[in-house]
């Protein structure tokens, strides 16, 4: 197996690259431990459902996209609401929002899945689309 040492000093393997090495790991809290593996199980789910609902594209990919990428995304723009938002009147009111906005997006896209097209055979569709000349409208 191809590994690397980081500039920690951890050594890992390349296709663990980005996850932090255990050392780091090992010094957070619980909460913190259990919330940094439920983002990586996620973060593999995700990746699991984008590979199934491009193979074989079923209504049960489609929904487990419909939870698994807003709740992906929402991790994520947490994170840099935390790291760049240091008004503190802003933060809960940001958080409250995001929350909201995380909670539409599932729900809308459930929705979509089970009363329209769904989400896998949108993405075929936007990508089938042709680029139409304007010479050939008019």
């Amino acid at each position: 197996m191809l590994s690397v040492i980081t500039r920690s000093g951890c050594i890992r393997p390349v296709a663990r690259q980005l996850a932090p090495c255990l050392s780091q790991v090992s010094h957070m809290s619980g909460s913190t431990v259990t919330h940094w593996k439920a983002e990586r199980y996620v973060s593999i789910l995700t990746a699991g459902a984008m590979i199934s609902a491009a193979v074989h594209p079923t209504l049960a990919a489609d929904h487990a996209l419909a939870i698994l990428v807003p709740l992906h995304t929402h991790w994520g723009l947490e994170q840099v609401f935390t790291d760049y938002i240091h008004i503190k009147p802003l933060i809960p009111v940001v958080g409250i929002l995001l929350k909201v906005l995380t909670g539409f997006t599932m729900i809308a896209l459930l929705y979509f899945n089970q009363h329209d097209i769904g989400i896998t055979q949108a993405v075929k569709d936007v990508w089938n689309i042709k680029r139409v000349n304007p010479e050939e409208l008019g």
